[in-house]
């Protein structure tokens, strides 16, 4: 499992995580009343993707990481939440 998350959790699958989310907002913005939902995983992705930039790349020698499970986190909570949010249909 630790292996997994450590394939995933490298800077271009988040990122492209973050472009299937905006993609899927642009896709569904006219047809889903809340679809703006969907951004706010894509920031997420994002910013975990930029965090794993920034380590890889100025503290390569780092083998604690204690940035990861709060981004870890960010991103399931988002992801878990948002995604059926943004399908749901809600009377007024």
């Amino acid at each position: 499992m630790d292996n997994l998350i450590g394939m995933l959790y490298q800077t271009i699958p988040l990122t492209l995580g973050g472009v299937i989310f905006v993609a899927f907002f642009l896709a569904f913005r006219r047809t889903q009343r809340h679809a703006h939902y969907l951004l706010w995983p894509a920031a997420a992705w994002f910013l975990a993707a930029l965090d794993e930039w920034y380590m890889s790349t100025y503290q390569p020698e780092m083998n604690i990481r204690i940035d990861a499970p709060p981004c870890l986190a960010l991103m399931a909570i988002s992801t878990l939440t948002c995604v059926p949010m943004s399908f749901i249909r809600r009377r007024a």
